[in-house]
Order: C-alpha cells, then sequence, then structure tokens
C-alpha cells in the first residue's frame, strides 16, 4: 500500500447526532490531545510575553493596533514554522504525543499552511500602519532599500553602523518572506511532481534560517524583552537543528536497514508484492506499522531513488519483510521492474495502526482492497489466544482478494478466534455496510474498530458506526492517497 504523509483519523473528540433514542457519545484518546495541546501552548507563549511588555490597554489608533497585530503573528508564526520543521524529522517520541507517525504530519502540514497565513500577515500589518501617512513608507517594508554604506555594517563604530544594521536585519526578514511565501505557495497549491516537489521542501530551511536571522538583529520587542528574545530564538535555534537532521545529516544520524529484494510477484488487479531479505542488521517491527523505502541499487531497471511509505505485510515475526503494492501512480507503476539483487534502504518502522497498541481484545477490522495490507501483517502476527477478532474484507471482484489463503490459514490456526468475512462487491447486494457488519458480527458495543482502505469508503463506514453508538476512541481508521 502506497502512503501519502499516512493520515490517521482517530477522532479526539467524537461527538455525533443521535438517531431515535441512541445516546449522544463524546470520547477522548489523552495521546491525541497531548501533541495538539503542546503545540498550541507553544505558539501562546511568546503572546504572553509579549503582552507583559505590551499591555493592551496600552494599544490605541489605527497605526498601534497594525503594529501590535504585526508583532503578534510573526512571533506566532515563526513559533508554528519551527514545530512545522521538528514536527517533519518523523522522531518515534512524537507518535507519543500524537498517536501516530501519521497524525504528526497532519499537525505539520496544517502548521505549514498556518505559518504561511501568519507570516504573510506579518509584514502586511507592519506596512499597514503607514499608509495614512505614506503610501511609499508602506511599500518600503516589503522592498529592500537602505543597505549601504556595506562597510557600516560590520564596523560597530561607523556613524551608520546601527541604521545600517536595522535595515539589513529587514531586508533578510524580506527575503525569509519572500521565500516562505513562494515555498509554502508550491507545497500547498501547485502540484509538480515528487522528486522537484522534494527539491524544493529543502530550502524551506534556508528560508527559516534567514527569518531566525531577522530576528536576531532586528531592533524590536525581541531585543528588549529577553524573555521573548531567548524563547523566540531558542524555538527558531530548534527548528533549525530539526531541518538539519532531517535534509543534511540524515544519512548520518537516521537508522536505516539494507534489505535485498529476493522477488518482485505480480497479483491480479496491478498489485506487486516485494520479499525482501535483511543484508545485515534486521529490523524491528509491529504488525501493522509502516516503513519509508528507497531501492538505491539495481541489477535492472532503476526507479527513481525517491523515499516513499508503505504498509508492511508480512508478519512481525518474520526475519525477511514483505510489502504489497498497487499501481495506481507513476512510481508504483514502475516498481514491478525491479529486479531481485536490488538493494532497498529503509527508515522504520512507523505507526500505532496495531491491534497491539490497544487494550481492549475484542475488535474488528475492515479492510477495503489494497487496504487490506496492514491487517495481512496483523493477521499472520495475531497471537493463537487473548483475541477475537472479525476482519471485514471488501472487494469489488473476487481476484482482487490478495493473499487470502494466508488469512484463512491464520484463521484456521486460531480455532475461531478470527474470522475472516470476504465481501465480494460484484456478489452482494450494495456496500459493506456498518449494518451489515453488526448483524454478522453479534453487535458492535465494547469492541475497537480498525479501518483501513479507500478515503470514501472509511469516511462513510465512521458516520455510520457513529450513527450506531460506537465512540469515536473506538474507530480506528488509517487514510490514505496513493501514487
Amino acid at each position: 500500500m502506497k502512503l501519502m504523509l499516512r493520515y490517521t483519523e482517530h477522532n479526539e473528540t467524537s461527538g455525533m447526532q443521535p438517531n431515535g433514542n441512541r445516546p449522544v457519545i463524546i470520547s477522548f484518546r489523552l495521546e491525541h490531545l497531548l501533541g495538539w495541546t503542546i503545540t498550541i501552548a507553544l505558539c501562546i507563549v511568546p503572546v504572553i510575553f509579549w503582552l507583559q511588555q505590551n499591555p493592551l490597554s496600552s494599544i490605541s489608533g489605527f497605526s498601534a493596533t497594525m503594529l501590535a497585530i504585526g508583532k503578534v503573528t510573526g512571533l506566532v508564526g515563526i513559533v508554528m514554522y519551527s514545530l512545522n520543521l521538528i514536527y517533519a524529522t518523523r522522531l518515534r517520541i512524537l507518535e507519543r504525543f500524537f498517536g501516530g507517525l501519521n497524525r504528526v504530519y497532519i499537525a505539520h502540514h496544517m502548521l505549514g499552511g498556518l505559518a504561511l497565513v501568519f507570516l504573510s500577515l506579518h509584514p502586511l500589518f507592519l506596512a499597514l500602519r503607514f499608509v495614512q501617512t505614506s503610501l511609499k513608507q508602506a511599500a518600503l517594508m516589503l522592498l529592500p532599500n537602505g543597505l549601504f554604506p556595506l562597510s557600516a555594517l560590520f564596523d560597530t563604530s561607523h556613524q551608520y553602523h546601527g541604521l545600517v544594521l536595522e535595515q539589513w536585519a529587514i531586508f533578510l526578514g524580506i527575503l525569509a518572506f519572500w521565500g516562505m511565501i513562494g515555498l509554502l505557495l508550491v507545497t500547498f497549491f501547485i502540484k509538480l511532481p515528487y522528486r522537484i516537489w522534494l527539491y524544493t521542501h529543502k530550502f524551506l530551511g534556508v528560508a527559516f534560517f534567514l527569518g531566525a536571522l531577522h530576528v536576531l538583529f532586528i531592533t524590536s520587542d525581541t531585543s528588549t524583552n529577553t524573555a521573548l528574545k531567548y524563547y523566540i530564538l531558542g524555538m527558531a535555534a530548534l527548528g533549525i537543528v530539526a531541518f538539519i537532521y532531517r535534509t543534511l545529516f540524515s544519512k548520518m544520524l537516521i537508522k536505516r536497514y539494507q534489505y535485498i529484494v529476493d522477488e518482485v510477484k505480480e497479483l491480479p488487479g496491478g498489485v506487486f508484492q516485494l520479499g525482501m531479505h535483511p543484508n545485515g542488521q534486521t529490523m524491528f517491527y509491529q504488525p501493522g506499522q509502516f516503513i519509508f523505502i528507497r531501492f538505491t541499487h539495481s541489477t535492472g531497471d532503476k526507479v527513481s531513488q525517491e523515499w516513499h511509505p508503505f504498509s508492511i505485510s508480512s508478519p512481525s515475526n518474520s526475519k525477511n519483510l514483505q510489502i504489497t503494492v498497487k499501481a495506481l501512480g507513476d512510481y508504483t507503476s514502475r516498481l514491478n521492474i525491479i529486479k531481485p539483487g536490488t538493494t532497498a534502504e529503509i527508515e522504520g518502522a512507523y505507526g500505532r495502526f496495531s491491534f497491539l497498541n490497544f487494550k481492549n481484545r475484542n475488535q474488528i477490522w475492515i479492510a477495503g482492497g489494497i487496504g487490506v495490507t496492514p491487517f495481512l501483517s496483523m493477521g499472520q502476527s495475531l497471537p493463537d489466544d487473548g483475541y477475537h477478532v472479525d476482519l471485514y474484507y471488501s472487494v469489488k471482484t473476487r481476484s482482487e482478494l490478495i493473499d487470502f489463503e494466508k488469512l484463512a490459514d491464520a484463521t484456521f490456526i486460531r480455532h475461531g478466534n478470527f474470522k475472516i468475512y470476504p465481501y465480494i462487491g460484484d456478489e452482494q447486494e450494495g456496500h459493506l455496510s456498518a449494518d451489515y457488519i453488526e448483524k454478522t458480527s453479534g453487535g458492535l458495543s465494547g469492541k475497537d474498530i480498525f479501518i483501513c482502505g479507500p478515503p470514501p469508503m472509511m469516511q462513510s463506514l465512521r458516520k455510520q458506526l457513529k450513527s450506531k453508538a460506537v465512540p469515536g476512541a473506538r474507530i480506528h481508521s488509517e487514510e490514505f492517497g496513493m501514487s
């Protein structure tokens, strides 16, 4: 299964509209709230520091209001940008705060968008304070000026040193502003080939570094408020370190494993299975997790050496590794040209979409199409006793069933504790529904439900399950886009 950022939707607060006499259920998962609570707190701290020095009662008039908004949006924006870079590191500790790397990437994506908004507002509001008196002065806030004589920048005794230094600080801020705007617009609104997008993404750290220099040298509240200055510079330093760790020194600092491709097997429906054995240390993983992988040395035709995330479909007690991929895009469509002997570099494993991470052992698993991938690993890794699991495997045609024999063998070994219910769309009336699952499994109450499949299917089932009073905290879904 190919993943784009591997999103998960375990709702922290799941309210639902009652259906008839059904109660309204609100449920929480602490680990999902913790990450966002820390994130929001870190963004609020600079505002608190700023307000201690600039109480709201002291702000009056249009110009002062625009200046205040411009300063606050800049402070919050740079913290958001820093957190955006930190959350892109794939550090496993972040999974504990958000409930999985997939949710970390949701936070990363959202903070990137919010940082774009706040950092855009920062210079715009600073410029707006001059519109009533001088449009030229307002325009100069967004354009470089007063940078010379250059000698004054480095000579502290020069009579224009302070003025030129200030203008260079503003200039660095302008460069950072336009750099961030351009790169974030590319990230969010322009569809580029993955390789080009990845290359442009590396310059986000450069723009952020210029922004940090702007904060360091500008004459503003950060230069007079010691607590605010060190907080902002500390957050900026963390963001820069995170960028360097992930982008510049990843080969040296990030643990990676080498595997050798043993076979590439083509299955019906444009699905490929790649089996690999470790070339050195074996990677430990939990059933249901995913990896980032790239193929670095090929014995045949080459595929792109970009990193891509895929679910693991082999059991966790296997020394070898298997991924199961459906050809739905340029990259995945070329995986069939990989030859045995190709070297794969692997980073991971990641994710918390596993039966092992939940205490409730009475579970329902729902797979749609290639979304069966994590369940292939989970089903073959399930203990012989102690769990009661029903797996619903929905496909359009019977030929699209993947490794059904392995799943059937797993159900036989576990003596009825693991049951599989194939749901063939062409042989059934309508789509797989919560009504069908509730009837077949003898109810939904007290069960944890795992869903992985096409987003429309998951959204529909989640809505149906909530209408049956299933708490949102008991619905664990894995959303993904394929390419």
